[in-house]
């Protein structure tokens, strides 16, 4: 009887963590993301090619977005950044807080803001991309499109959101080559998985808290 009610203990344990990683699992994939689209790219050197940065909230409002791809400078040089139509949905005005290329480090930086009411406008619930970034292949190797992001809602408050990079590869050699990492980045690349979450929201939470801040005075003066 004793062996009996063990065992059944065991497998009463068993079956509740199962139902814990399950849970868990779901609740990471139903999760806000930003994703670095197509993940896997094959080029030849010379060639051109565009990434999108996917971002979709899954059900949570983002109201800013910002996005950093880290990649090898050897291999490619970043020539062109345009603006999605992610936060302008609905027809919302968006100011770009940030919009930069810097292939001496390799990096290229992206920040966009809606612009207006939260309680009018509201947040951005749908899924679309936020930048739109073209690179020529300048070498041959396989590098790595290393991505961060941060999401945040009207608030100037994160938003907890998983962040996927992608890989590109050149001629096809099977070499690899890792991001350069800046002094800035690098304390923080060795926590970063090739899944991973989203880090502190940054500059464009100062934009957002200004907006934030005039509306709450004009309301203030209206009253």
């Amino acid at each position: 009887m004793f062996e009996y009610n063990t065992r059944e203990a065991i497998n009463s344990s068993a079956l509740a963590v199962l139902l814990l990683i399950c849970s868990c699992q779901i609740g990471l994939a139903a999760g806000s993301s930003v994703s670095v689209s197509p993940q896997t790219v094959t080029a030849s050197p010379g060639d051109t090619f565009t990434i999108d940065i996917i971002t979709d909230p899954a059900g949570s409002e983002v109201y800013g977005a910002e996005c950093k791809v880290y990649f090898d400078n050897a291999l490619l040089k970043a020539t062109d950044q345009s603006k999605g139509t992610f936060l302008s949905q609905n027809g919302a005005e968006t100011l770009e807080v940030s919009n930069n290329i810097n292939n001496d480090l390799g990096v290229v930086e992206y920040g966009e803001t809606r612009m207006g009411d939260p309680d009018v406008i509201g947040g951005v619930t749908d899924r679309g991309v936020l930048t739109s970034i073209t690179f020529e292949a300048i070498g041959s190797g396989t590098c790595e499109l290393r991505l961060e992001a941060t999401l945040a809602d009207s608030g100037a408050q994160p938003i907890d959101a998983v962040v996927n990079g992608g890989t590109c590869s050149i001629a096809g050699t099977g070499e690899t080559s890792t991001v350069k990492e800046t002094p800035a980045s690098a304390a923080h690349a060795k926590q970063m998985p090739e899944e991973k979450r989203s880090p502190g929201f940054g500059g464009i939470s100062l934009t957002i808290g200004l907006i934030a801040a005039s509306l709450l005075i004009v309301r203030r003066g209206i009253k």
